[in-house]
């Protein structure tokens, strides 16, 4: 009977450690289909011009997060930032977006803010206030680049985004053109490249790489238009408090 006992204590044991590693398991994944915080660092180039960029994910004191980018060069300078949270489908709600723009005598400030109770956005552009609709899971010109990342993570198609941007609704839709190796100043990375979708008479063409392997962080972009060339570069990163560094 003893041993009994003790040969049923130990598969009580043995099935709670299962448990907790499913537990366990299930949490990570579930932390997984979303973008993790992270602090980035691009060499940057706009028409010949080198600038410094960076990009960032916070995690408020509310449970809200912050994704932020800036650019800066001797002539001017550029500050975008999203405050959002995220819905049941791992989708963005976006709360306000903040746009500042400075140098070469082409200051420009704007700020948005969705009012979900209402479908409606707040526009204030250089202290002129309107208001316009916006359908459910809207985004703004900033949380959709966010929201395109933590889609690839999922592994969901990549369907076309809803975005308020300038007092208009936009569509912005994009398609994978494959997998590769890129090599950045930071390493080499296993790449996702992205491109967004445009009409045919648009001249732009904008191109994403992903790194597959550091939950889907940017680590290049450009985008070209006619003489107008616009590249940025991962140097470094921290992802959820790890260096991100790539293959040598």
């Amino acid at each position: 009977m003893h041993l009994g006992n003790r040969f049923l204590n130990h598969i009580r044991l043995t099935l709670v450690a299962v448990l907790a590693v499913m537990v366990l398991t299930i949490t990570i994944q579930a932390q997984a289909d979303q973008p993790l915080p992270f602090s980035a660092h691009y060499k940057a180039k706009y028409r010949g011009i080198s600038i410094k960029a960076t990009r960032s994910l916070k995690i408020l004191d509310d449970g809200s997060q912050l994704f932020a980018f800036s650019a800066d060069s001797f002539i001017a300078n550029l500050k975008e930032s999203s405050h959002f949270n995220w819905d049941g489908d791992d989708f963005i709600v976006p709360q306000s977006y903040t746009y500042a723009r400075g140098g070469l005598g082409r200051d420009r400030k704007a700020e948005l803010t969705f009012d979900w109770s209402t479908n409606k956005v707040i526009n204030d552009v250089q202290r002129k206030p309107w208001q316009m609709d916006v359908p459910a899971k809207a985004l703004d010109k900033l949380s959709y680049q966010l929201q395109l990342r933590a889609d690839l993570l999922n592994g969901k198609t990549l369907a076309p985004y809803q975005i308020a941007d300038g007092g208009k609704l936009k569509e912005y839709g994009f398609e994978i053109l494959g997998e590769e190796t890129l090599a950045t100043r930071a390493g080499k990375f296993q790449v996702i490249k992205v491109k967004r979708l445009r009409k045919q008479d648009d001249k732009r063409q904008t191109v994403i790489w992903f790194a597959k392997d550091w939950n889907y962080l940017v680590v290049r972009l450009q985008q070209e238009e006619n003489d107008k060339s616009y590249e940025i570069d991962l140097a470094s990163a921290t992802l959820d408090g790890r260096e991100v560094k790539g293959e040598e």
